[in-house]
Order: C-alpha cells, then sequence, then structure tokens
C-alpha cells in the first residue's frame, strides 16, 4: 500500500458498529419510554385542549372494553377485506402497467399525458364516485385503496425498468433472447425486482392510511370504529384503535420482508 493510500485509510470514518439484537431491543424500549413521557408531560401540562389528549395508561382498560364489546375484532375483519382486495388490485395493476409503459415506446407516448392528468388526483377524491358506483361496500373502499397503492407500484416499476443497464438486453440478444417476452423474463423482471418489491411495501403502508380515510365516510371497519368513538369524545379508544392498525400493518410489513428476502437471495 502506498503512503497516500495509508494516509487516506487512517484518515476514512470507521464503520459503525453493529448493535447486538438485545441492545437495539434496550434503546428501542428506551425511545417508546421517552415517547410516553413526553406524551404524559403533554397531558400534564395542557398542551392539547383539555379531554382530547387520552392517558397512556389508560389504553390497556380502553382495549380490554373494547375487545369485551365485541367491535374490535369484526371492525379489524371488516377492514382487512377491502385492505387486501385493494392492495393486490393496485398492486397487480401498477406493476403490470408500470412495466408495459416503460418497455413499450407506443404505449409510453399514448399514456403519457392521461398520467399526469390522473396523478395529481388524491385517492379520496374518487370517494364520491366510489360511493356512485358502489354504494358504502367493500368494493367502494377497495377501489379506493386500489387507486393509492396504484401510482406507488406504477411509477416505481417504471422508474426500475429505466434503471436497468442497456448492456444487459445487449448481452440476452447475444444469447439468443432478444425478443420481448424472452428479454422481460431472462433481464427485465431480475433486474427489477429490488425496486418494483419496494413499491409493493410502500403500497402496503399507503393502502391502510387509504383505508382508514375511505372508511371514515361509513363502510364498515376500524376507520368508522374510530369515527364513532371521536364522535363521542371517546380519545382513548380512538388510539386504541390506531394502535390496532399500527399492528397490523407491522406483521404485514414483517410477512412482506420475508417473502421478498426469499425471492432476493441472490443479492448479495
Amino acid at each position: 500500500m502506498s503512503q497516500a493510500a495509508a494516509s487516506l485509510a487512517s484518515h476514512a470514518p470507521a464503520a459503525a458498529p453493529r448493535l447486538p439484537g438485545v441492545r437495539r431491543a434496550l434503546y428501542g424500549l428506551l425511545g417508546i419510554a421517552l415517547f410516553v413521557a413526553l406524551w404524559k408531560a403533554a397531558l400534564a401540562w395542557e398542551w392539547a385542549p383539555r379531554g382530547t389528549l387520552p392517558d397512556p395508561f389508560a389504553l390497556p382498560g380502553a382495549l380490554a372494553g373494547e375487545w369485551r364489546s365485541g367491535r374490535l375484532w369484526p371492525a379489524a375483519m371488516s377492514s382487512l377485506v377491502h385492505y387486501f382486495w385493494g392492495l393486490a388490485l393496485g398492486t397487480v395493476l401498477g406493476f403490470s402497467l408500470g412495466l408495459a409503459a416503460a418497455t413499450m415506446h407506443r404505449f409510453d407516448m399514448l399514456q403519457a399525458y392521461l398520467v399526469r392528468v390522473l396523478r395529481p388526483i388524491p385517492p379520496l377524491a374518487w370517494v364520491v364516485f366510489a360511493i356512485a358506483w358502489f354504494k358504502v361496500s367493500h368494493a367502494g373502499a377497495a377501489f379506493v385503496i386500489a387507486i393509492g397503492v396504484f401510482w406507488l407500484n406504477y411509477f416505481a416499476t417504471y422508474a426500475a425498468v429505466r434503471n436497468v443497464e442497456p448492456r444487459f438486453y445487449e448481452l440476452a440478444r447475444a444469447f439468443g433472447h432478444g425478443g420481448y417476452a424472452a428479454s422481460a423474463w431472462t433481464v427485465t423482471l431480475p433486474a427489477i425486482a429490488p425496486g418494483a418489491l419496494a413499491g409493493v411495501r410502500a403500497g402496503i403502508g399507503q393502502a391502510w392510511m387509504t383505508l382508514i380515510a375511505a372508511e371514515l365516510l361509513g363502510v364498515p371497519g376500524m376507520g368508522q370504529e374510530m369515527n364513532a368513538a371521536a364522535g363521542v369524545g371517546a380519545y382513548d379508544v380512538v388510539v386504541v384503535y390506531m394502535l390496532a392498525i399500527s399492528l397490523v400493518y407491522t406483521l404485514c410489513d414483517l410477512v412482506f420482508v420475508q417473502a421478498e428476502k426469499r425471492v432476493l437471495q441472490w443479492r448479495p
């Protein structure tokens, strides 16, 4: 090693040490404890209007009350129906059209202006049409969810395809895989997998945010229960449903991460 290289190496920032699992868990619990302490301070010093901020230590009792009332589990199951339908529909359509637009030049030109017109419209703006077409139903909520998920997957897939190295396609043609279907299977899909799956993962969270807003208009589910609880000032119950949503999302995300690791096990 030359003297200059040795000097640079000696002044390079050291890599951050990886914390053991137990230590990371302790730091995570400390973060939660600090958040609860801040919450209690906000309650004690009335940073929010009196009666609108529940006591965090009252949440276990509120959770037990919702469970005994028989509302929590049916609401969660109802939400999951239109959640998974909307997530699946938006993911498949977003991925398919994003792939088609990025790989077929004429189709890309045909839909380019339409995308610019439709993309800025928020999913909740379609709620009026969802109710008109599907009434207050699982189908209407799934329709609104699918729109929000669609755009995430469309642009993630489109960008991933456009970032594929052209040399990969040249190599595929050299080995007789120059056709659209052959190059898509051997080059495009493996190359875009990390980027496209990142869009799917983002859609898992986006679907929950859109779902709760759609349910506030009357579709049965956790959003409707939150709205009903807020209407009578039961803000502790509202937070219970917020935490239930967080828990379900966390479980969905963990399952997806494990599936993603299997799909991308070739990645270093």
